[in-house]
C-alpha cells in the first residue's frame, strides 16, 4: 500500500487529543510500515516521526519496553525493529479507509443527469417554463427520496434492533397492517406493475413513519438523540413531499427547506 499521505495528514484525520506516546508511536509504526510497503521500522525512525509531527521525543527505553508489550506490536525482521500484527493492520486500514480511498470525481448536478437521461423539452401543451419546473422537481423528489428511504431503514433497524424479526407484528398499529393488506391485495390484481419494495414499511404512509417513531422514543433517542428534532422536520416536509408526489412545483424557499432538513437529518443520525 504506497501512498503519498503524509504524517501529519494522518494526525489531522483522527482525532487525537486522547492519545498517549505509546498510542502515538503504533501510529507511526502502521505509517511506516503498511503505507510505505516496508516490512519494519526502527526506534530511530518512529523518533523521527515524533520530531516532524512537533511532538514531545519520548525516552526510548521506555517506548521500546511499552512496545513489546502490546499484543498489536512484533518483532521485524531484527530484534531491534517493530512491525504491526495483522489484526492491527486490519484495525487501522478500517479506522482510516476515507483517508485511503481516492477521491471520488464530482457527480455533475442532478439537473444535468436528469435532462441528459430524458429529454421532454417537446412535450405537447406545456410551455418551456413548465418543462424547466418539471426538471427543477426532478432535483427535489431525488433528495425526498433519499430522505423517506433513509427513514425507513432507520426505523427498521431500530424496531428489528429491539423488536427481533417480529417488530412489524408487535409494534404496527391495526391501521397500518390494513393499510399493507389493502395495498398488497391490490398488487395482487395488478401484476404487470412492480410493487412497492420489500418489506411492510414500503406500504405505509410517511406520517406512519412519524407514528412509529413517536410511539417508541426511547428505542429511536439512541440513533436520532431526540425523536423532537425528527418529528419536527417529518411533519413539515410530509406537506412538501405531497406536492412533489402530485406533480406541483415548490417555490425556491420550499426547495431550500427541503434541502436543509435533507442535510439535518444526514447531520443526526451520522
Amino acid at each position: 500500500m504506497d501512498t503519498n499521505i503524509t504524517i501529519n495528514q494522518l494526525l489531522d484525520s483522527t482525532d487525537i487529543s486522547k492519545f498517549r506516546q505509546i498510542d502515538f508511536a503504533t501510529l507511526f509504526i502502521w505509517f511506516l510500515t503498511d503505507l510505505h510497503e516496508n516490512k519494519d521500522c526502527l526506534m530511530s525512525d518512529i523518533i523521527r516521526c515524533f520530531r516532524d509531527s512537533s511532538l514531545s521525543i519520548p525516552n526510548q527505553t521506555t517506548l521500546r519496553r511499552n512496545l513489546r508489550r502490546l499484543k498489536d506490536v512484533t518483532v521485524g525482521h531484527s530484534y531491534k525493529s517493530f512491525r504491526l500484527h495483522r489484526n492491527a493492520l486490519l484495525k487501522y486500514r478500517t479506522n482510516f479507509a476515507e483517508l485511503l480511498s481516492p477521491p471520488l470525481p464530482p457527480s455533475p448536478p442532478p439537473e444535468e443527469i436528469l435532462r441528459e437521461g430524458l429529454d421532454v423539452s417537446k412535450t405537447p401543451l406545456l410551455e418551456s417554463i413548465e418543462i424547466n419546473n418539471a426538471y427543477k422537481m426532478g432535483e427535489v423528489y431525488i433528495t425526498i427520496h433519499c430522505l423517506e428511504n433513509s427513514v425507513r431503514n432507520l426505523i427498521r433497524s431500530v424496531l428489528n434492533i429491539n423488536f427481533g424479526k417480529q417488530w412489524w407484528e408487535k409494534t404496527a398499529s391495526s391501521e397500518m397492517k390494513r393499510k399493507l393488506l389493502v395495498r398488497k391485495n391490490r398488487e395482487a390484481k395488478h401484476k404487470w406493475l412492480s410493487s412497492r419494495g420489500a418489506d411492510e414499511l414500503n406500504y405505509i404512509d410517511w406520517s406512519d413513519l412519524l407514528t412509529l417513531i413517536r410511539k417508541f422514543p426511547k428505542e429511536f433517542e439512541a440513533s436520532i438523540g431526540t425523536t423532537k428534532f425528527t418529528e419536527i422536520k417529518l411533519e413539515e416536509l410530509e406537506n412538501l413531499r405531497n406536492t412533489i408526489a402530485h406533480n406541483g412545483v415548490l417555490p425556491d424557499s420550499e426547495i431550500t427547506r427541503v434541502e436543509l432538513y435533507f442535510q439535518d437529518w444526514c447531520k443526526q443520525v451520522s
